[in-house]
């Protein structure tokens, strides 16, 4: 394996590069696909299909498909780790990345393209310790209304769809992955709840507030429709609503040309989730509630969303006298 460092790029430059059809075409000799296909949840396969494509680059291959995976070896591992640690990656992304390797190695070594010593040569590499600040923001409520407002004077169908998509966001705290997977069906409107699937296969009820509902039945019943399928399909030229899933980076794309035309500073998808997150912290949720509302597996993750500990160290440091 021979690396490339300049071929590192992030998941929001690559867009949607795996297909289910890809993967299932070169299953049987192609370890990273046996490994994508071994994972349950579609975000998760999404994700790591991203990473491992970005290994096949800085490896000098066209993609993950063309890689031959069975050459893998721990000094090879150990050089992607250094790559990304120059890279000025994250201690968290940067362990995800191993994970995803070993767990190629492991279908590498079932169909037999690896030996057992070299598989637990790489199974035995440890995580990078270490954390960041977490980046990102959550934003003030005049930006939220701003983000609202310019959804609200668009007259065409993505007006009405964009501010239903908003309102999920942030009044339920959804991830875009979580979004594009809505059907209508699973809106329960007399409980006033979503059934989302999130990742780990979790399954859990996220309540919407009055806004929420709100914006979603005007999408529903004077646009989308009462047909089965996708809650936000994709709209073409002309306001035509097509039947078609809409991919996680659309909700990307469409969050960028609203807050540019709101005249908003950078904020991502995940943003509005934060925005969410400390908006209910703000109004005296509890953290191992607020935990079970945005699906996390551990209070540490819902911690890192938590603006409230910033402003009291930055008070506390306000009464130091020097």
């Amino acid at each position: 394996m021979e690396y490339h460092a300049n071929n590192i790029i992030t998941a929001e430059q690559q867009g949607e590069l795996i297909t289910a059809e890809q993967i299932k075409s070169s299953i049987k000799t192609n370890a990273a696909s046996a490994y994508l296909l071994s994972l349950r949840s579609k975000l998760s396969r999404q994700k790591m299909g991203y990473f491992l494509n970005n290994v096949a680059k800085m490896t000098g291959n066209q993609s993950m498909f063309h890689c031959d995976w069975g050459t893998m070896r721990r000094h090879h591992v150990q050089g992607i780790i250094d790559l990304l640690i120059d890279a000025g990656r994250a201690p968290d992304t940067i362990n995800t990345y191993l994970a995803g390797l070993k767990g190629v190695a492991l279908e590498a070594w079932t169909m037999k393209q690896i030996d057992m010593e070299s598989y637990h040569h790489i199974k035995q590499i440890k995580n990078v310790r270490g954390e960041r600040i977490p980046k990102g923001r959550a934003l003030e409520r005049h930006e939220v209304a701003q983000l609202f407002k310019v959804c609200d004077e668009d007259s065409r169908c993505k007006g009405v769809r964009d501010s239903a998509i908003f309102g999920v966001l942030l009044g339920c705290g959804l991830r875009r992955g979580e979004i594009v997977a809505l059907d209508l069906g699973h809106i329960n409107w007399r409980e006033q709840a979503i059934t989302v699937m999130g990742k780990g296969n979790k399954e859990r009820l996220a309540f919407m507030p009055d806004g929420t509902l709100r914006r979603l039945k005007l999408w529903v019943n004077d646009v989308r429709g009462e047909q089965p399928g996708p809650l936000f399909p994709r709209i073409r030229r002309h306001d035509d609503v097509q039947d078609s899933r809409m991919t996680d980076q659309a909700i990307y794309e469409i969050l960028r040309t609203r807050r540019m035309e709101a005249g908003l500073e950078h904020c991502s998808p995940h943003d509005l989730r934060r925005t969410y997150a400390n908006d209910l912290l703000e109004t005296g949720v509890d953290i191992m509630t607020l935990k079970d509302m945005m699906g996390h597996a551990s209070v540490t993750t819902t911690q890192r969303y938590i603006r409230i500990k910033d402003e009291q160290m930055r008070n506390a440091s306000k009464r130091l006298v020097i």
